[in-house]
């Protein structure tokens, strides 16, 4: 009967609950409870003796000590700590802005295009006389034939043809009916835009190379981030530079 009595008082208590923020200090945010403040104060307490460890470190540190971490890291902009990329060479300014792996799909089929136009290019040209650097030696008899000598006459072609090393068209060809429709500066006009078809030619050759060493490059920063096993990591064989990729070396891994 006690126990009955016992129940129905204790159903008529009001349900205790905490104290809450009073108004006056909403605008502080909700009350700090006993186990708010105890994971607070054991975060302090963490941090403090970490900062306590490390000053002893230093307080004990040899002042004439080196270490090759110490040129091999860096701070960052953001204030983050890191190591220095085993590939970090001199890079040219291509490389760095086409240097992030999200654009390596878009360099690839950058030079597929450079490649395709170089080889219309040179189809177009047939390269002709690409790279040749020979000289044409004519031998006189002696130093008055050699003042008085005349290229023109000697090859029997126009002064503005004696730079072409290939097909120098004779004064009495240009002369004959077969070559008839073309003048001097129609000629002229076609040498002028052959060279400016060769300077091109050059420069996107120029162009692939940097491309195909940008590929290069990033796809070794992608292998790299992809090794994810602590213990095969690779091992750097040769620093990388402006015109070639750092060369490394994976261990080898037996696939289960």
């Amino acid at each position: 009967m006690s126990s009955l009595k016992r129940a129905q008082k204790m159903a008529g208590q009001r349900e205790h609950r905490e104290r809450a923020q009073p108004a006056s200090r909403a605008k502080f945010g909700l009350l700090e409870k006993k186990k708010d403040y105890k994971l607070r104060a054991r975060d302090y307490n963490k941090k403090q003796a970490e900062l306590l460890k490390l000053r002893r470190l230093a307080q004990n540190k040899n002042p004439d000590e080196f270490h090759h971490h110490m040129i091999n890291s860096r701070i960052g902009f953001d204030g983050v700590h890191r190591e220095l990329s085993p590939d970090t060479d001199d890079e040219t300014e291509l490389q760095k802005k086409l240097g992030d792996l999200r654009n390596l799909q878009y360099v690839k089929y950058k030079l597929q295009v450079e490649r395709k136009k170089i080889a219309k290019l040179k189809a177009a040209l047939h390269m002709t006389d690409m790279g040749r650097q020979n000289s044409h030696t004519i031998f006189v008899d002696d130093e008055d034939e050699a003042k008085s000598f005349d290229p023109a006459k000697y090859f029997d072609t126009p002064k503005e043809l004696l730079g072409r090393s290939f097909s120098r068209p004779k004064t009495e060809t240009l002369q004959s009916t077969s070559v008839s429709a073309l003048s001097k500066a129609d000629v002229l006009e076609a040498e002028k835009l052959r060279k400016k078809q060769y300077s091109e030619l050059l420069k996107r050759i120029e162009r692939e190379k940097e491309l195909a060493i940008v590929v290069e490059k990033m796809e070794l920063k992608k292998n790299l981030q992809s090794s994810s096993n602590a213990e095969l990591q690779p091992k750097l064989v040769k620093k990388g530079t402006a015109t070639k990729a750092a060369v490394f070396q994976w261990q080898y891994e037996r696939k289960k």
